[in-house]
């Protein structure tokens, strides 16, 4: 697990096109490589759809889909490990979730609306909504993948009812339980209702729904008007905080609230009924999106219309239920930028605050990708651009934005380009990966149409699943892994293995510093020096180096004998397809 006080960032490397694109001290590593333009997940006749994605914990990811192989429309998942491949202990072409045909034939409508989160044992649960009890309602099921590939024949064949009661019950959302299950939120207009309300359920890594929740779900908001799209993030104890947009109030419009469900299934007391309210701004705030603040809390952004145009603004709610004080009334202003800004997606910075991406209509050509960074304190980094970094300035639209943390302070962003996929890497600093073109990565480019991206992962190894129409007919799934490169103060990373990095001796320092590390076997490496601003310093160590225990010490001093100044640095030690690094203080 990474550990940090503080990140810091360095240059990016990624796998694409058929080749590792990196500096050129990079060792070329020796794990398959991803083939040009995506890896196939599916290629199987009928058009494969609405792609998701959740990390194996590896360095790959389950995607789960629509698929439209046969005439009963499914939802079918295949996990593609981090090397390239896709796992040759899953079915060619994908596993089927729903594995009673018959039962799924009679459904009034197909599975719709998938959406996936991890089980934390390298396997999914992915819900859905379908119709099957009636030509007016549809409820809320879900499935679980194992790693194996095989559907977890402790679930019902066709999916465990998180909701059956009458009436519409549509768009949820999934998070991880933190103990193999998964919490559930969702629109809901069930008799009684007031339009449409919020509920969420909870079902176990048994497959049952916890007894302990009510059931057909827990009323997270059920004031007058329409509460809608809710979002939902983990709250580090077993339950999780829901926000969404409401139009209870015919004064203000539209406004953000957000609620509490504890692990035992009850809306937690100290929190207001119904729910807190984020911003009851003049007129209209909408798609509201959701990251947890690392305390009990969490950072919400939305698209909102105060002064008649679309910008993008966030807030803070703490465990408590208690809107942070130390935060605007109504949130803190993310960009107000000309003309608009909307679709804002977010991710943790790992420091208690957050990175917002959107896209802004300020060039009067195109919507642009922006992000911004919003500090725990509420205010937005001064160090970044004001309005926001843009992540790319062509000249085509630009839609569909997904985002990760890259594990450092800053965040992995991807987007639909017109028909084509693209990447960017955002530093902590706001600035822009070096290793990564100034508007954007391009994943696949091919001239045929590439949609609706999904993204997964940590920012060492991310992979981007997407819907592809290369065949010319049909839609297919693909993904690809991007790698970006970010200097933490780590004790080690899921994906080193058996390689270790030992904390720099002394640190800080005045005089000389002693990098041990360890190989579990032979590999050619590349120990360097790099400076807080990305450059190269100094090569300590290159070459083959044989299993067991190094150590090598830093005189500091640069590639030409000159002392270097006082600061920060980093040791940043590249084998065997991975990269980890230390920070060392020198003082002077």
């Amino acid at each position: 697990m990474i550990r940090s006080n503080r990140s810091w960032d360095l240059r990016g490397l990624l796998v694409l096109a058929g080749a590792l694109l990196v500096s050129p001290m990079t060792p070329q590593p020796t794990y398959a490589i991803w083939p040009q333009f995506g890896r196939a997940l599916t290629t199987d006749l009928g058009d494969q759809a609405s792609p998701v994605i959740a990390a194996d914990g590896l360095g790959g990811g389950i995607v789960a889909w629509v698929d439209r192989r046969s005439p009963i429309v499914n939802l079918f998942a295949q996990r593609v490990l981090a090397t390239g491949e896709v796992d040759a202990a899953w079915p060619p072409g994908g596993r089927m979730l729903l594995t009673d045909p018959q039962a799924l034939a009679n459904a009034l409508e197909p599975p719709a609306f998938p959406v996936i989160a991890t089980d934390g044992a390298r396997g999914a649960i992915v819900v859905w909504q379908q119709s099957r009890n009636g030509a007016t309602s549809t409820d809320i099921f879900a499935q679980h993948v194992l790693s194996s590939g095989a559907v977890d024949g402790a679930w019902p064949t066709n999916g465990v009812v998180l909701c059956a009661i009458e009436g519409i019950q549509d768009i949820p959302e999934v998070i991880s339980d933190g103990a193999g299950g998964a919490i559930v939120t969702w629109m809901d207009g069930r008799p009684g209702s007031t339009v449409v309300d919020v509920y969420a359920q909870h079902v176990l890594n048994s497959g049952l729904v916890d007894p302990n929740w009510p059931t057909n779900g827990v009323a997270v908001c059920t004031a007058a008007g329409f509460q809608a799209f809710p979002k939902i993030v983990e709250d580090g104890a077993g339950g999780a905080i829901v926000t969404w947009y409401d139009l209870r109030s015919s004064v203000t419009g539209i406004d953000i609230f957000a609620q509490h469900v504890l692990s035992s299934g009850v809306v937690d007391p100290a929190w207001p009924v119904n729910g807190t309210a984020l911003c009851t701004a003049a007129r209209n705030q909408f798609n509201p999106a959701i990251v947890s603040d690392g305390a009990g809390g969490a950072i919400v952004t939305w698209l909102d219309a105060r002064d008649n145009t679309s910008h993008i603004f966030a807030q803070r709610v703490l465990a408590s239920g208690s809107v942070d004080p130390a935060w605007p009334a109504d949130g803190s202003a993310v960009c107000l930028a000309p003309i608009e800004q909307v679709d804002p997606v977010i991710a943790s910075d790992r420091a208690g605050g957050a990175i917002v991406a959107w896209r802004d209509a300020r060039s009067f050509v195109a919507h642009n990708m922006f992000a911004q960074h919003v500090l725990a304190s509420g205010s937005v980094d001064p160090a970044w651009p004001v309005d926001g970094t843009a992540l790319s300035l062509l000249t085509t639209e630009q839609s569909s934005p997904a985002i990760v943390s890259d594990g450092g302070g800053g965040a992995l962003v991807t987007w639909q380009q017109d028909l084509d996929i693209y990447t960017q890497h955002v530093l902590a600093s706001g600035l822009l990966d070096g290793a990564f073109p100034a508007s954007g990565l391009p994943i696949c480019t091919l001239p045929s149409t590439q949609q609706t991206p999904a993204m997964a992962g940590a920012g060492s190894r991310t992979v981007v699943a997407w819907s592809d129409q290369r065949s010319g007919t049909d839609f297919d799934i693909f993904a690809m892994q991007v790698r970006a490169a970010v200097a933490v103060d780590v004790e080690d990373t899921p994906t080193s293995h058996r390689i270790r990095f030992a904390p720099p001796n002394p640190s800080p320092t005045r005089g000389p510093v002693t990098l041990r590390f360890a190989l579990p076997r032979m590999a050619p490496l590349r120990l360097s020096i790099y400076a807080a601003t990305g450059r190269r310093v100094r090569d300590i160590a290159t070459g083959a180096h044989n299993a067991g225990e190094h150590e090598v010490a830093w005189d500091l001093r640069d590639e030409a004998g000159r002392s270097v100044v006082g600061g920060i640095y980093f040791a940043r030690l590249e084998t065997a397809g991975h990269v980890l690094v230390r920070k060392i203080a020198v003082l002077k």
